[in-house]
């Protein structure tokens, strides 16, 4: 694992971000998934400097910020690592999900790596699947990372439209739709299992080219997820001045569901060949994961 990063005085302004690294007191956050069924969320940042307008994490409690505050600060949780270490042993047979309410990959992850020691310290649990999803091409600085993970990862990619116009009005302060479909294609071709995700849905100019675009970028899967607005949700209003209301009706998103089932048929699994006869072999012991005192490295 690389270096503890020292602890920090906060406040500190990035521009006009305001980062308050703290010491978490947990890391895994136990959760059920309708979709993937995982086991823990890990989030190592509270907060999230893409400010995306529709976020529901923007009303979840906080002492220290009003809601209108989001994508205004972001607190690195400067022990996230030390403290998935010490409670790995949670993980065995176990899946985790990076992250849910935040994105792993914020531009702060240049200067705190918090993601990438995590995902250092889950690499070294040989029976833990791993869900990373994100929406910055900055996910590729740990390219060599992911693809040491072999099967066990999987990446999904958020890409809830094909119009980057779109994109500035509702996710102002997040990576553009090009370069986010350059890293789809980046890490598909090393080998990573990347799915893109249409979600939330947001309005798409052409559900039939943007289905075959990303079929064609190497994803080996997509979903669309519906719009989750919050009670008297502001970015209702949003919607209506662009004439976008149409992304909460439910057939347009059948419509949008219906363009990605195509570009994405159900394959018929192959008929299982005859048994043979197998020849003896060893049995191996069951990895585990590494015990709270094992000297690794």
């Amino acid at each position: 694992m690389t270096p503890f990063l020292p602890p920090m005085d906060p406040p500190l302004p990035f521009g006009s971000l305001l980062v308050e690294p703290e010491e978490a007191r947990s890391i895994l956050r136990p959760q059920k998934d309708e979709r993937y069924g995982f086991g823990f969320a890990l989030s190592p940042y509270r907060g999230c400097s893409h400010g995306c307008r529709y976020c529901y994490v923007r009303e979840y409690p906080n002492a220290l910020h009003a809601p209108g505050d989001w994508g205004g600060w972001v607190a690195p949780k400067l022990n996230a690592p030390e403290l998935l270490w010490s409670q790995r042993h949670k993980l065995h047979n176990a899946r985790v999900f990076m992250a849910s309410a935040t994105d792993p990959y914020q531009p702060l992850e240049r200067q705190y790596r918090l993601s990438r020691r995590c995902l250092e310290v889950l690499l070294l649990c040989p029976t833990t699947d791993v869900i990373v999803h994100t929406r910055s091409p900055l996910v590729l600085q740990d390219l060599d990372l992911l693809r040491a993970f072999g099967s066990r990862l999987s990446l999904g990619l958020s890409i809830p439209t094909d119009d980057d116009t779109v994109r500035q009005v509702v996710e102002p302060h997040a990576p553009a739709i090009p370069s986010r479909w350059a890293a789809v294609e980046r890490l598909a071709a090393a080998g990573i299992q990347v799915t893109v995700g249409v979600a939330p849905l947001l309005a798409v100019h052409d559900a039939q080219a943007f289905a075959r675009r990303t079929r064609a970028s190497g994803a080996t899967n997509a979903w669309v997820g519906g719009l989750r607005l919050l009670k008297q949700d502001p970015f209702y209003k949003v919607l209506a001045d662009h004439g976008w209301l149409k992304v909460l009706d439910p057939d347009y998103k059948d419509s949008i569901r219906q363009a990605f089932a195509e570009a994405f048929p159900t394959r018929k699994a192959p008929k299982p060949p005859k048994a043979k006869a197998m020849p003896a072999v060893a049995i191996m012991p069951e990895p585990r994961q590494p015990g709270l005192f094992d000297r690794v490295g």
